[in-house]
């Protein structure tokens, strides 16, 4: 049914994930993609065994870009490199002292995450530099000299260097870098990864950048030496968290911007989905294995934020905003002590994973309860080769009704339950809680599970339109390569926007702007565009709302807006964010910012000829529980997604069957496939 079309240079997109690694191969011949466990001690591995199920000779391939969870578990298993933070005299516990805000309000003995900085590895430097700039303390050669053998005395494998104020005047954190380069050691500076404000979070995102960078290096070192002796030609790309890829020379560098690098995937090639669809407005919903990442995206793009956290530490660079709940396809359904039925969010993981998968798991699962129900195909093969067992599924799920006093069927239609309901929370976190109503959007499931529970979500959301991607399994992987090398730049200002004038707004976007440039054309591509935007606060305010800052429709070069059309602006987004603004307020810029971008790849979404219809692509009936309040079951068409051509047309029940994922069609659900091989659904209960 596809139609191979232009001619399309061989690309390989890898994410790997907490159960599985995806990949998808597009070329001239369409998209092959592959799903195989994925290899915890050693994330190379697992992409190799890829390699080898797509029969694929990586000396053919044009690009290679990777979604890598390296940076993610390195800092969630707190064993990243012993870490020495230098910083000014004073702020020793700085990191252990953070903002003072309670994890949890209400709970005294509520315990902060410990800092992969402790005191005793912090150097104080005798230094100070003012809120204004102004130098109070000089940095001398002979503090230089103390400073670096007490550094030598800690035997450090990383250094992160953190000044008070150093984003205003970098002069001090650049001799300090300068003279700790003689450790042979890396060295991560803030002044260089993130000049602005905040000392908490600055300091906090260099720390964790140092933590992890040993760990990253040596693993891209790795992966990308096994790949250049298999014949590799190309230099590997790596997902960053806000979209958009860079080199492995700098990923090795800057590791702490691939702290949300899969989930990012994701998003980006949802919205390059939606693109396609002719949809802008939608919101995407991974169900992998182990997590649910949701996102909003806007206009064609995801939304993006510079206050991300991770096991509660925070970090600043520019990430996709992300809500993550543990509610995946391998999270483990549970009685806990008052009775209730809870899912989540402990996962069965990669190893031994699900019941139904056959490798030693034995506690009952998402998938699992899908299985029980009906909605999963027993018959069906895994990525093509994972055989599952229902009878394991059958038997978890047993045990876990005994202690409830539930039948089995009941008790997996109760996971199920549990699960959408977590799955219909986080969505009202990234739209309802930000004031977006969420039937004005549509819905993209899609991870190894979202297609099973697109239909209960849409229902409680009130999203009247589904788009399924052709193969939802591995859209992370397909998002890879929809993603263009991309390079961010952002400096803090700390200035009233009345007392800047327009040229002076212009000259320092142009700074960044030509900085960005040139990093970008390190890294072997040309600027296809850019993009300029401010944080903005009123006067008194603690946080800021990032206000875009091009002038619309003003092409590659660009133009910068006004101070006036920044200030419109800021008070529309505090409006649509908060529900009122303040025209009579002053306002303040607190941080500018910039992003650059090489050329964007199409995604690579099949060309589907015509022909196909439904009947063609039945393979049959399976009895399935629809009706989760009940067990009773009901005839579904069983539907052979791969034989389905453009405009093809179904109607629910009907389980859609696909390599990497299955989707589930409610009654009331009618759908049609496009010419991407995009499955719209419509309807509402």
């Amino acid at each position: 049914m596809h139609d191979p079309g232009e001619t399309t240079p061989l690309a390989l997109g890898v994410d790997v994930g907490g159960t599985f690694t995806d990949l998808a191969l597009a070329g001239p011949d369409g998209v092959r993609v592959a799903k195989v466990p994925s290899t915890p001690d050693d994330q190379a591995t697992g992409i190799l065994d890829g390699v080898a199920r797509l029969e694929l000779d990586v000396a053919d391939l044009e690009r290679f870009v990777h979604g890598t969870t390296v940076a993610t578990n390195t800092v969630l298993e707190r064993d990243g490199a012993r870490t020495v933070l230098v910083t000014t005299a004073g702020f020793r516990d700085l990191l252990a002292i953070g903002r003072q805000d309670r994890p949890d309000l209400y709970d005294l003995a509520a315990a902060r995450p410990a800092p992969v900085v402790p005191s005793a590895l912090v150097v104080e430097a005798e230094e100070r530099i003012a809120a204004d700039g102004r130098i109070l303390t000089a940095l001398r050669d002979a503090e230089v000299a103390r400073v670096v053998d007490a550094v030598a005395a800690l035997e450090p494998d990383a250094i992160a260097v953190s000044l008070l104020f150093g984003f205003l005047d970098d002069r001090h954190e650049r001799r300090l870098a300068e003279a700790l380069a003689a450790l042979e050691r890396p060295v991560s500076v803030a002044s260089r990864l993130l000049p602005v404000m905040r000392e908490v979070e600055r300091t906090s995102t260099v720390a964790l950048n140092a933590y992890v960078a040993p760990r990253m290096d040596r693993y891209l070192g790795s992966l990308t030496a096994r790949l250049a002796d298999a014949g590799l030609r190309p230099s590997v790309e790596v997902m960053r968290s806000g979209g958009g890829t860079f080199t492995t020379e700098v990923a090795a560098r800057e590791p702490v911007h691939t702290l949300l690098s899969g989930p990012a995937a994701g998003a980006w090639g949802a919205a390059a989905l939606g693109a396609a669809a002719g949809q802008a407005d939608l919101l995407a919903i991974d169900v992998g294995g182990t997590s649910t990442d949701v996102t909003l995206i806007s206009g064609g793009r995801p939304a993006t934020s510079v206050d991300g956290t991770i096991d509660g530490l925070p970090f600043a660079v520019k990430t996709t905003d992300i809500h993550t709940i543990g509610a995946g396809g391998g999270s483990i359904a549970w009685r806990d002590d008052g009775g209730a039925l809870r899912v989540g969010p402990r996962s069965a993981g990669a190893v031994p994973g699900p019941a139904c998968y056959d490798r030693g798991g034995t506690r009952p699962t998402v998938t699992d309860a899908n299985l029980v129900l009906g909605r999963l195909d027993a018959e069906v093969r895994l990525g093509g080769a994972m055989r599952m067992a229902p009878e394991r599924a059958h038997d978890a799920v047993g045990g876990l009704a005994e202690t409830l006093g539930m039948g089995v069927t009941e008790t997996a239609a109760g996971i199920i339950r549990v699960t959408d309901a977590q799955m219909v929370k986080a969505v009202r976190v990234v739209s309802v809680e930000r004031g977006h109503d969420p039937r004005r959007f549509a819905l993209v499931p899609f991870g190894g599970a979202g297609p099973l529970h697109q239909a209960a979500l849409a229902a409680q959301l009130g999203c009247a339109r589904v788009l399924v991607p052709p193969h939802p399994g591995v859209l992370s992987a397909l998002g890879l390569l929809a993603a263009p090398v991309t390079v961010d730049r952002a400096r803090s200002l700390v200035r009233p926007l009345e007392a800047l004038d327009d040229d002076e707004l212009a000259s320092a976007w142009a700074v960044l702007t030509d900085d960005a440039d040139a990093a970008l054309r390190e890294q072997g591509a040309e600027v296809a565009g850019r993009r300029r935007s401010a944080d903005l606060r009123y006067r008194g305010q603690a946080f800021e709302l990032e206000v875009a800052g091009d002038d619309e429709g003003a092409g590659r070069a660009g133009a910068t807006v006004s101070g006036a059309t920044l200030a419109e602006r800021f008070h529309a987004a505090h409006r649509e964010r908060y529900g009122y603004d303040q025209p009579g307020e002053a306002i303040e810029v607190v941080t500018v910012r910039c992003r650059v971008e090489g050329p964007s790849p199409t995604l690579p979404l099949p060309r589907l000829r015509g022909g196909g219809d439904i009947e063609h692509a039945t393979i049959g009936t399976r009895e399935v529980v629809a009706e989760l309040t009940g067990t009773d079951t009901v005839s579904a068409r069983v539907v052979d997604r791969s034989a389905l051509g453009a405009g093809a047309r179904l109607t629910g029940p009907a389980v859609v069957v696909g390599l990497d994922a299955t989707v589930w069609i409610a009654a009331w659900q009618t759908g049609e496939v496009d010419d991407h091989g995009i499955l719209v659904l419509e309807g509402a209960p």
